[in-house]
């Protein structure tokens, strides 16, 4: 456990350090007492034929050991304290906690997923012990977007998943995951929408999109308010919604990804496989032997279509534009 608390620009080695400790408690976890449900292995891992070219892997023991999600109902639900929550995890599972910028910003913990997708899988938790709900802030944001940014490694991605989108436990916090694979997202033509919001067509799955380009001028805070602005509108309009943070191609910038579905989905078990914000970017874990073998671009994008729905880009587009116009000078 962290014994100090510091800012997160002035942790040396942070990678090396996410990286050392989440492999100590691993590997820790072969013994009896372990904070880790299962050793992570890989059994089977494939890419799929076709231009999007998914990352597909078989790990059984995500769906046999995990601990079982919560069910909410709603957008918004209100935490509960009485249900799981990341107060109650063992404290070996936090690694560490900084602040993001000024003093008096929220505390951000990072805390192991004892039941991991990755190797370096872990929890971004902001503010924990104020205990929000499952609904993004735009500290969340900042914390995820700064954290990506002091990592080396651009294989690391950052999800989140909103309740009525497979979220699975109703305490706010976004995951870190270390995928060793080109997304299909990550060089996917965008359309420009106007006033920096971009949509991603032609695509498997649907997507609203914005860029962080420091080399543009671009400055964190603008970012993260854009992309907090969408998601507002959607949960204004009780869309539910999924989200990853990732590397622009080889240009040096972030896209900041926002799939809509236009009808909530409570019930972690809806198809052979769950459609949430890393499946709906390129990475599918799975837990079906079956399921792994026959799963292609096809396949995988009628999915996309039945979880987010048909007529998506030809709903939210004027709610979006309409939203922009009513913004003086496209500003806050």
């Amino acid at each position: 456990m962290a014994s100090s608390i510091v800012r997160l620009e002035d942790i040396p080695n942070l990678q090396q350090q996410i990286e050392s400790r989440w492999s100590e408690l691993h590997d820790a976890s072969q013994q009896r007492g372990g904070v880790f449900r299962y050793q992570l292995s890989i059994e089977r891992e494939r890419v799929t034929d076709g231009s999007a070219a998914f990352l597909l892997q078989l790990n059984r023991q995500r769906t046999t050991e995990r601990r079982q999600p919560d069910i909410m109902a709603g957008l918004t639900p209100p935490f509960d304290p009485e249900r799981f929550n990341f107060n109650k995890v063992d404290s070996r599972e936090l690694m560490l906690e900084f602040t993001v910028g000024n003093v008096g910003t929220p505390l951000v913990s990072i805390l192991i997923n004892n039941s991991p997708l990755t190797r370096n899988h872990v929890l971004i938790v902001p503010d924990r012990r104020r205990n929000l709900p499952q609904v993004l802030t735009e500290d969340g944001l900042t914390a995820a977007v700064q954290l990506l940014l002091n990592l080396q490694d651009r294989d690391y991605r950052v999800v989140y998943n909103s309740p009525g989108a497979l979220a699975s436990v109703n305490h706010l916090h976004l995951h870190l995951l270390h995928v060793k694979h080109k997304l299909y997202v990550e060089d996917a033509c965008l359309t420009e929408l106007g006033n920096g919001l971009y949509r991603m067509d032609n695509q498997p799955a649907k997507a609203y999109c914005s860029v962080f380009d420091a080399l543009a001028g671009t400055t964190v805070s603008e970012f993260t308010r854009q992309v907090h602005r969408l998601i507002r509108l959607l949960i204004a309009h009780d869309f539910a919604h999924n989200f990853m943070l990732t590397w622009d191609g080889g240009r040096g910038k972030l896209r900041a990804l926002v799939y809509p579905r236009l009808v909530a989905c409570e019930n972690k078990q809806v198809a052979p496989f769950n459609v949430a914000a890393s499946e709906l970017s390129g990475f599918v874990p799975l837990g079906v032997e079956s399921t792994f073998e026959q799963l292609d671009e096809r396949r995988l994008t009628a999915y996309f279509q039945e979880a987010q729905g048909k007529d998506l880009y030809r709903t939210l587009d004027g709610l979006l534009l309409l939203q922009d116009e009513k913004r003086p000078n496209a500003r806050d």
